[in-house]
């Protein structure tokens, strides 16, 4: 029987053969059939609205405290994760973490599954998430602004005292938009060169907004973060057009150089077929020419999506590699950040959980 639902979003034949089979199969059997947000009116309520592909994220690790705080005076939010046990002396290492969604979607919500999957293992780190403001409503540079002062609020000796956390093991890390602010946070706190900023897991960077054309040439036709869709981002954030995307703030390829050399070590995980592939590249040969201890990973075959379907379902979808790219980058990221706070990190003992959790499967971590 022929399916009848409308085809919004399918696979170009171009990157078909790029992209990881089992990526294929769940674009194919969903996503394709998504109207994209970029194809509606903007409506704020479309944050609240269902995900059809809620399923496929990481499912929730039980942490030992949670809770949500705003920053006095400030239009801001953030959810403190603490693990379980007693905190160590000088208090516990921490990931700050800015959360993906094109400065437009997402919230205190995004990533959750990850970051609880972080504290549950031995990486035992405390984890502050911030929900900067969002585009329309607030646009740029309202989400940096945010950014900035959410760190800047933890860095204070009584907010960190208060949280237990040892503010000489701070790493910063994010999913996509999170890269904008990264070449403001080494002037704007005393994040200077010395503790690992990492994992920064986007995939992938937005480093060049304001030149789609010889940029997104040879990746165009990649699905999930589309040209159209990026534009409709830009377009939402960035009220004064080029101006705007031309300013080193929104786009870190345009950084000062002596401001660029004062970046921490990071750690840039590339999906290697998205729009961004080469933005993400050249952004970690432009750290690596102003000095800065750089490793990146390419995930060859993921698309832009690739942390986020980390708890997708062997059985849902007939296929594991689909969550086995996935979980290999929360795996990498999560041993990154054992190594840059001192502690460790064994994939082995920490399976990654799906939003199934079947009694009767053992999911491969």
């Amino acid at each position: 029987m022929a399916d009848s639902r409308t085809i919004h979003q399918p696979i170009h034949p171009s990157v078909r053969s790029k992209l990881d089979p089992e990526y294929v199969a769940l674009h194919d059997s969903i996503i394709q059939y998504m109207e994209p947000s970029e194809a509606k009116p903007w409506d704020p309520a479309s944050r609240s609205a269902p995900n059809p592909l809620a399923h496929t994220t990481q499912k929730l690790s039980p942490v030992g405290k949670q809770w949500d705080e705003d920053i006095p005076g400030e239009e801001i939010q953030v959810r403190v994760f603490v693990p379980e046990g007693n905190q160590p002396e000088g208090g516990w290492p921490c990931l700050v973490w800015l959360h993906g969604g094109g400065w437009v979607n997402g919230g205190l919500d995004s990533e959750n599954g990850f970051l609880t999957h972080t504290i549950k293992t031995d990486v035992k780190c405390v984890v502050v998430t911030i929900n900067y403001r969002h585009a329309p409503e607030h646009v740029y540079p309202a989400a940096v602004d945010d950014c900035l002062t959410g760190l800047k609020w933890l860095y204070d000796p009584s907010n960190a005292s208060r949280l237990g956390i040892n503010t000489s093991l701070v790493t910063i890390g994010g999913l996509s938009a999170f890269v904008t602010p990264s070449p403001s946070i080494p002037s704007s706190t005393n994040h200077r060169r010395q503790p690992r900023r990492g994992p920064n897991n986007e995939p992938h960077p937005l480093t060049h907004p304001h030149l789609p054309a010889p940029r997104w040439s040879a990746t165009r036709h990649v699905p999930w973060l589309t040209p159209t869709r990026m534009g409709w981002y830009q377009d939402l954030y960035f009220s004064r057009g080029e101006q705007d995307k031309k300013e080193w703030r929104a786009s870190p390829c345009f950084a000062p150089r002596e401001l660029l050399a004062e970046s921490p070590r990071t750690w840039l995980a590339v999906a290697g077929v998205d729009l961004l592939t080469t933005e993400g590249l050249a952004y970690a040969r432009l750290l690596r020419e102003n000095g800065v201890e750089v490793e990146s990973a390419v995930y060859e075959g993921a698309t832009h999506s690739v942390l986020v379907l980390a708890g997708a379902d062997i059985l849902t979808f007939l296929s594991s590699s689909v969550h086995q790219i996935s979980r290999k980058l929360v795996h990498d990221a999560c041993a990154v950040l054992a190594k840059g706070f001192g502690t460790s990190y064994d994939p082995a003992a920490a399976p990654i959980l799906s939003q199934e959790d079947r009694e009767d499967v053992v999911l491969d971590s």
